[in-house]
């Protein structure tokens, strides 16, 4: 089975990368992709909590939106901050991926990678 923490790792990896001479001209493409494999490594892991420790079937449509929802709309306080964070990465993956005339900052980058990184670390706390 694969480790959907591996994304937070890649996007880790891309964010550092930008500034290697083998990647010169990269840099945005590597911002970006680091936004968005940073926004599915969360994703990824919400959407099993929620089928594995919650039992919750996952509609094929509007599958990002159903996750980020049933968090959102939880009564727990963690997982509400957990649906929180996954509707802020969302946006930010969807300018990444989809917003060329944008600027992607290194700020939004970091920012990102963070944010995913707690939520991450929240989600992996209360799924024991």
């Amino acid at each position: 089975m694969f480790d959907w923490n591996q994304y937070l790792l890649l996007a880790e990896k891309l964010f550092y990368l930008r500034e290697n001479e083998e990647f010169l001209g990269l840099k945005d493409a590597c911002l970006r992709s680091a936004i968005s494999r940073a926004y599915y490594a969360v994703f990824c892991v919400a959407r099993n909590y929620l089928i594995d420790k919650k039992g919750i079937e996952i509609p094929k449509q509007d599958t990002h939106k159903f996750v980020r929802e049933i968090f959102i709309e939880s009564a727990i306080r963690e997982e509400k901050i957990v649906g929180e964070s996954i509707k802020q990465l969302w946006g930010k993956r969807k300018m990444a991926d989809y917003e060329g005339s944008l600027t992607v900052t290194e700020a939004e980058t970091e920012f990102c990678l963070k944010k995913a990184k707690d939520t991450l670390s929240l989600i992996m706390g209360f799924s024991k």
